[in-house]
């Protein structure tokens, strides 16, 4: 009788969250431009992108349709929302070049936790706004009313998905 091996014959089938392990100190410059200056840069959202194409070269992004229309999904609504105010323009390219990097079955999560992130992040920064923001703080998302850095949740969404896959 043969030998199954309990390993997984793949990256991907052994580690799902991968292409967003990779991604977590791009993730980490999203929070400190987006706390500090209220943008997510264009380069910032590039080099996702190519982190993107090069997991996807690589093998390490399964059923990459189902994840790219997930992505052009989310630009369609982001940009909707876009168009109302709602979110901004970095906030949109971010979260259409990132969903394809989360496995399609853990979209769920990540919606849940993308949530969860955006409530905390507002209630904390509520608190730091009242403690150190004003107008000569020198961080934008500590001067700005009525804003919040979404990138902050975005990335930290990204961050925390990882350890549970």
């Amino acid at each position: 009788m043969p030998e199954t091996s309990p390993m997984p014959d793949t990256i991907p089938a052994a580690m799902p969250g991968l292409p967003l392990i990779l991604a977590a100190p791009l993730m980490a410059v999203m929070i400190w431009t987006d706390l500090r200056h209220m943008r997510i840069p264009n380069r910032l959202v590039g080099a996702v992108a190519l982190l993107g194409l090069g997991c996807a070269a690589f093998g390490l992004l399964p059923d990459l349709v189902p994840r790219l229309i997930a992505g052009g999904a989310v630009f369609v609504i982001g940009l909707g929302l876009f168009a109302l105010g709602a979110m901004g323009g970095g906030d949109v390219k971010m979260l259409a070049v990132l969903v394809p990097l989360v496995p399609p079955e853990a979209l769920p999560a990540f919606g849940v936790l993308l949530s969860i992130t955006m409530l905390t992040g507002v209630l904390l920064l509520s608190g730091v706004r009242r403690m150190a923001g004003g107008p000569e703080s020198s961080w934008v998302s500590l001067r700005a009313r009525g804003r919040y850095p979404l990138g902050l949740s975005i990335a930290a969404a990204a961050m925390i998905l990882p350890l549970g896959l």
